[in-house]
């Protein structure tokens, strides 16, 4: 009877815990919606500029990857011209595109980008001629229309990143957290280890990674789930990392039913994912992996009881939840990983742009700030 009742009083606990999921996520959505039609109505920006772009035609002008699947747009003879949906699924594939044109509602237009290409866009940067390229993995509930319409403007001006923006297809919509968790960000992942495992390492030479939210699962369990891709970055930023606390730890929990796709083999896909790291001629890491984590993470504490699980954006790398007590040691993070991964609180930070939710803080000045400077560090030979 003991057996049965704590069954059912773990499967009622799991019913309920999704249940204000839901309804957190849901009052999210509602809540910024209204606050973005009010502000839209009287012209003040939002968490955008009103021209992400720096050219007045195009949505947004610079250089962006997308997993979502484009066509080529009829009457382009060179076949430089595509099309895409910000509800249309990922493809296969990701490619480069520059000169985004919002041509109606949730339809783009855009411009193929070759390799070389590419590398000159990111070169040149905001006209700095030696930047280096911020690939940035948005997290969940976000399309096109959001992302790039994002204030890029804190990378301008003596900055070392010149920010590319990854666009998957993300359905925009709270309700569907989980599918998004199971399905499109495991093929946004996919598709962007087959882009990555097509550019040469050359191209970009330099170049670091930053995921906000949803976005590090989908590289630490998409493009990650097998093998580590074909890829150098020289830092890597985790923002209000949406994966789960033990991520880099020795023992990490493995004791997934339904999940173990999608949150199990932790320590396999943490092994791959740190061979992302660009090394010296030593073989030792130039950079880190910086974990930005903020304790006041409304979002995240919504994820945890989604998951039923600690988030890494909440607590950082060594956090212990334990049944009495809770605490830090860094003696549980593999001793492999120690030294090159770094906690960054923020949870003091003033949120420029999130003040409700602490959640979308990855474009708030002083977060660039923290960037510059641990790109400042990175081992050069």
């Amino acid at each position: 009877h003991s057996t049965t009742t704590q069954r059912i009083y773990c499967a009622y606990t799991k019913i309920v815990s999704i249940i204000l999921s839901s309804s957190i996520m849901a009052f999210k959505t509602k809540f910024f919606k209204k606050k973005n039609q009010a502000k839209a109505a009287t012209g003040e920006a939002v968490i955008a500029t009103d021209k992400a772009a720096t050219n007045d035609e195009y949505y947004y002008a610079g250089l962006i990857v997308t997993t979502i699947a484009v066509t080529p747009k009829d009457g382009a003879a060179d076949g430089s011209k595509v099309t895409f949906n910000e509800k249309d699924e990922n493809g296969t594939d990701a490619m480069f595109l520059k000169e985004i044109k919002m041509v109606g509602d949730g339809e783009f237009e855009a411009t193929k980008v070759s390799l070389e290409e590419a590398k000159e866009i990111a070169n040149n940067g905001f006209g700095a001629n030696s930047s280096t390229p911020l690939f940035i993995v948005h997290g969940f509930d976000v399309e096109p229309s959001n992302s790039l319409k994002y204030n890029y403007d804190n990378f301008k001006g003596d900055k070392e990143y010149y920010p590319v923006p990854v666009v998957w297809a993300s359905v925009g919509n709270t309700a569907l957290y989980f599918e998004e968790q199971s399905n499109n960000s495991m093929e946004a992942g996919n598709a962007l280890k087959a882009l990555v495992n097509f550019i040469p390492n050359d191209t970009f030479p330099r170049k670091s990674l930053l995921m906000h939210s949803m976005g590090n699962h989908v590289i630490f369990n998409g493009a990650c789930f097998k093998e580590t891709p074909d890829v150098q970055f020289e830092n890597i930023f985790m923002v209000a990392a949406d994966v789960p606390y033990d991520t880099f730890h020795k023992d990490p929990k493995e004791g997934y039913f339904i999940r173990k796709k999608i949150s199990g083999n932790k320590e396999v896909k943490a092994t791959y994912f740190f061979g992302m790291l660009a090394k010296t001629s030593d073989n030792k890491p130039k950079g880190k992996v910086y974990i930005l984590w903020n304790d006041s993470d409304v979002a995240l504490t919504t994820s945890y009881f989604a998951n039923q699980e600690t988030r890494l954006g909440k607590v950082g790398v060594g956090w212990v939840d334990g049944w009495f007590s809770n605490y830090y040691d860094d003696k549980v993070i593999r001793d492999e990983f120690r030294g090159y991964i770094e906690n960054i609180n923020v949870s003091e930070q003033k949120m420029e742009n999130d003040g409700k939710f602490n959640h979308s803080y990855q474009f708030d000045s002083w977060a660039i700030d923290v960037y510059e400077e641990k790109s400042n560090l990175t081992q050069l030979e």
